[in-house]
Parts: C-alpha cells; structure tokens; sequence
C-alpha cells in the first residue's frame, strides 16, 4: 500500500471514530455549569491530617465550577481529566457510573471521580440540585476539556 493512501486510510478511520464518537454521545439537559475560578499550581505535594495530594506533573491547574440540574435535569454521560471532587450543596442527585450502578446524594455529600471513570449525574427530584466540581487538572486542559462527552455504556438504561 502506498504511502499517500495509507495515511488516506488512517484519516478518514480517525475522522469516523470522532463522528461516530459525537453521535453517540449523551448531551446534557436542562443542566448549567458555570466557570467560577481557576488556577495554576504547578508540581506539588501536600500531606495533612492523613490526608495525601500530589502533582507528579510538572505544572496541575485547580478550577472550580458550579453545576446546576433542574428538575429531570442530567448532565449526560461524560467524563473528566484529572482527578475532581464533587459535592452537592443543595438538593438531591443521583451518580450512575460505567456499569450503571446508582449512588444516591443528597446536600451535604459528595463523590470523587478519576481515572476517566464514565458516568452520568440525574436530578430526579422535584427541587433544582446545585454542585460544585473541583477539578485539578493538567495545565494544558482547556476550559471545554474540562468534560468530554462519552457514549452511553452498552446494557445501561439510564439516559
């Protein structure tokens, strides 16, 4: 195979994956996620109170976000860089992860998320559900790489 259509080949197969990739992507609905701060850490490490967080990158970004789900509201499935720590402030959501198990959260609770762990966060109360995302990022993440959409996981129903 010559060299011009293997590349040829190897584009168009990439530009598939990308499409069909977003095609089968989960959007959000009747969710808001509003930017609230960000910023450069560098490489660090810290250790208090048992408690552990560590940079092995050379430059880690804090930002933190505030999510809001209406009633019925999801924020689709999708996934994060980095490592971010979610915590409700106000009413009561539901956390379905790759294999659709249900953690339920109320204000008050939280849950942590890395490793690209697939999931999908539903309001199924009566009552707006408010969150704040802390996410600690490499540097290099973009505002919009902050999410990445991902396709629901086969055999789960949860939308």
């Amino acid at each position: 195979m010559k060299r011009t259509t293997l590349l040829v080949a190897v584009g168009v197969t990439v530009l598939l994956a990308l499409v069909v990739g977003a095609a089968l992507a989960t959007p959000p609905k009747d969710a808001t996620t509003t930017p609230l701060t960000r910023a450069t850490l560098g490489k660090f490490e810290h250790q208090s109170d048992g408690i552990k967080v560590e940079s092995k990158q050379r430059w880690a970004d804090v930002a933190i976000a505030k999510v809001v789900l209406q009633p019925g509201g999801s924020t689709g499935w999708h996934y994060h860089p980095g490592v971010t720590v979610v915590s409700v402030n106000s009413g009561a959501v539901a956390e379905y992860d790759k294999k659709c198990h249900k953690t339920f959260l109320k204000a008050g609770e939280g849950f942590v998320e890395s490793n690209h762990e697939v999931h999908v966060v539903r309001n199924q109360g009566k009552a707006k559900a408010v969150l704040y995302a802390t996410f600690i990022i490499p540097t290099k993440t973009t505002e919009e790489g902050l999410r990445v959409d991902a396709p629901k996981p086969k055999n789960c129903k949860v939308k």
